[in-house]
């Protein structure tokens, strides 16, 4: 299944495919799998952990970028993480490089990123944040 479905995603470009994986991954997330998802990614040794003043819910962290428009945080904690890093946001939107700009290595199971910073601008973060932290209060 797995590599039928990789077979599938590689056809497609994978800047395409990070955007497609993460709104269906927020599409199951709104159908109701949530806690299904919760449970299955859970990290094995789920330890809470004390960083620098920071308390963190275990050790897993996903690095800066991948969610740079902090877009699906909510989808990214039933994934299991302890920390997201959201990544390089800038005072004004911008655009990031020309496309193509993220490119497969499959031989050696890896991705190039020449993105830039192509974000959304502080104040939509801001205020996805925000949105965000609200949310998980209540």
């Amino acid at each position: 299944m797995y590599r039928l479905l990789r077979n599938f995603l590689f056809l497609f470009s994978p800047e395409w495919v990070h955007y497609f994986s993460m709104n269906s991954l927020r599409l199951l997330c709104r159908l109701g799998v949530r806690k299904i998802l919760r449970s299955m990614f859970v990290p094995k040794e789920n330890v809470p952990s004390e960083v620098l003043g920071l308390r963190f819910p275990n050790k897993v962290g996903l690095g800066a970028g991948f969610d740079k428009n902090a877009r699906y945080l909510r989808e990214l904690e039933c994934l299991g993480f302890g920390a997201v890093e959201i990544g390089t946001v800038t005072p004004l939107p911008q655009a990031g490089n020309d496309k193509p700009r993220l490119f497969r290595l499959p031989k050696d199971k890896a991705l190039i990123n020449r993105m830039g910073f192509n974000n959304e601008g502080v104040e939509v973060v801001r205020e996805r944040l925000k949105k965000w932290k609200i949310e998980r209060e209540n």
